[in-house]
């Protein structure tokens, strides 16, 4: 029976075999050496440019914000009023039934549509007419 280590030895040497690298040239060291002297100089890598994030990051970013901040502020007006036992009696305006149901209606139908476009700006089309826009 053969041992572990010559099935390796054997495996290893087989894919030695199937795996060729190319050979380089002398530009591919010319163009190390080169990179090597612009970093010793001071310069900054020519070729490649700093990775900017995307816009839809930022948005994110202030859209999270904006949660964290609705969060906190929600959790210490509850959490004040349970832990101080301190209730806040605002008065509210008198709204007739009428009124109240077109302001729903027309809220909810807002809510829905700018829920659909802010949806539909992270699809292909969105991506490209905000590409166009900016």
């Amino acid at each position: 029976m053969t041992n572990k280590l010559d099935i390796e030895t054997r495996l290893d040497r087989s894919l030695q075999k199937q795996l060729t690298a190319p050979r380089l040239d002398g530009r591919f060291d010319a163009a190390v050496w080169a990179r090597i002297a612009a970093q010793e100089q001071g310069a900054t890598n020519p070729v490649r440019e700093p990775a900017r994030s995307p816009s839809s990051s930022r948005w994110l970013f202030v859209i999270n914000v904006i949660g964290i901040a609705v969060t906190v502020l929600l959790v210490v007006i509850f959490g004040m009023q349970s832990l101080t036992e301190v209730s806040m009696n605002l008065p509210t305006p008198e709204v007739s039934a009428a009124t109240g149901e077109k302001i729903f209606r027309i809220a909810a139908q807002t809510i829905t549509l700018a829920s659909l476009v802010f949806g539909l700006l992270f699809t292909p089309l969105g991506r490209r007419l905000r590409a166009e826009l900016t």
